[in-house]
């Protein structure tokens, strides 16, 4: 869906001629748009959806070891790192209050830990060195559309990949059009805003069940203890102690 697609759809729900927007006495076409680009950023923040994951990669410098951190990369959505890796090995995301306690009792230890402040990284320089590469993962922050071919964010890549997420973005451009001052229905906005959200909660746990399935290199999904033997006329009955 793109960003005219979804104009025309809130103007469907709202019973106006999109064409004839200019001659509306209601809603002009900034509201449309403004009521689009805000129900986007609440889709958007709702979840962690696959397609807004982000990465960055840069080479640390010595001014940046000096110092301890280097910023947030200005795409990446604040506090959304997940995974910090330097010179191919991870970082261990720890709380500021427990990283400072350790290293007060552990100056020079190289544990591969940081923690964020203010959108600053910081890490322990003990276990790093200028010019190798820092691998910073996290949500990209959300760019609003503003050209009518820009898509929406549940379009990833093409108008025509679309997701149901693009359905629940104009319902809760619909809902807050009907608890503006124009509509003055906010109990009706209240309903479709409920329905809206809870398209997206069904959109998220289907994609939260497809990542269940993924499991890590030579780690089982399940630590399944073998409580009985497999073969019956074992004299070794599992880990069960027979009184």
């Amino acid at each position: 869906m793109t960003f005219l697609e979804s104009k025309q759809a809130l103007a469907r729900k709202l019973d106006i001629d999109f064409t004839d927007i200019a001659n509306n006495d209601v809603f002009s076409l900034t509201d449309l748009e403004s009521y689009i680009i805000s129900a986007c950023y609440k889709a958007w923040d709702f979840e962690s959806w696959d397609w807004s994951e982000h990465s960055k990669t840069a080479t640390l410098l010595s001014a940046d070891i000096t110092r301890g951190y280097v910023s947030y990369p200005n795409d990446i959505a604040p506090s959304s790192i997940e995974f910090l890796v330097i010179n191919g090995k991870e970082f261990k995301k720890k709380d500021r209050n427990g990283y400072k306690r350790y290293f007060e009792n552990n100056a020079t230890a190289t544990d591969k830990y940081w923690y964020e402040f203010k959108r600053l990284i910081f890490f322990n320089v003990n276990a790093v060195s200028a010019g190798e590469v820092i691998d910073i993962y996290g949500k990209k922050n959300f760019v609003a559309p503003t050209a009518d071919a820009d898509l929406l964010p549940f379009s990833p890549d093409t108008d025509n990949e679309q997701f149901s997420g693009n359905d629940a973005i104009v319902r809760l451009a619909y809902a807050e059009a009907l608890s503006s001052d124009k509509k003055n229905n906010p109990s009706q906005g209240a309903i479709e805003e409920k329905n809206a959200y809870g398209m997206l909660s069904i959109l998220a746990n289907a994609l939260k069940a497809g990542r269940s399935s993924e499991q890590t290199k030579d780690q089982p999904m399940f630590d399944v203890p073998d409580f009985y033997a497999n073969n019956q006329g074992s004299t070794d009955k599992g880990r069960f102690s027979r009184s």
